[in-house]
């Protein structure tokens, strides 16, 4: 029998922004082709925003190779998920799942009560929100809206 892999979570740094900008674009292009242009022109605002918040993105690595991030921010007074994203050969492995709580419990600590989010309504992430206790607020355009109560 082989060796089980080696999960790693870790806090993000400067050297995951290539990892974070590549994963964004692809997203982009895979489910929201039509967005690209919208998306390339906010780039440096972007890139701002992932430089900013390196401290609050939490990187998944498997066997030493980054696999997935989470990062969150606060937006109006309200801990919001900025990006989640498990590489696609990774997906449906349960890693998504303890991204997502990995975040939740940081956003905890942090003081917070609640976690927001926002996705793409067409995103089959929103599945992964729903399992994980997130109940829709509205919606914003092409985006369903979740918020998740943080007690305990």
């Amino acid at each position: 029998m082989g060796e089980e892999p080696q999960l790693r979570w870790r806090t993000a740094s400067a050297v995951d922004l290539p990892l974070v900008e590549a994963a964004e674009l692809d997203y982009i292009r895979q489910r929201e082709p039509d967005q690209e242009a919208a998306w390339l022109a906010a780039l440096d605002r972007n890139r701002r925003l992932w430089g900013e918040n390196l401290e609050r993105t939490t990187v998944v690595e498997l066997d030493g190779a980054p696999v997935g991030y989470g990062m969150w921010t606060v937006l109006d007074g309200v801990a919001t998920v900025v990006t989640l994203h498990v590489s696609p050969a990774h997906r449906r492995l349960g890693l998504g799942r303890r991204l997502l709580d990995a975040v939740a419990d940081h956003v905890r600590r942090g003081g917070h009560a609640a976690l927001a989010l926002g996705v793409h309504r067409e995103n089959p992430a929103r599945r992964l929100y729903e399992a994980a206790g997130f109940r829709c607020t509205g919606e914003d355009g092409e985006y369903v809206l979740f918020r998740r109560d943080l007690a305990g």
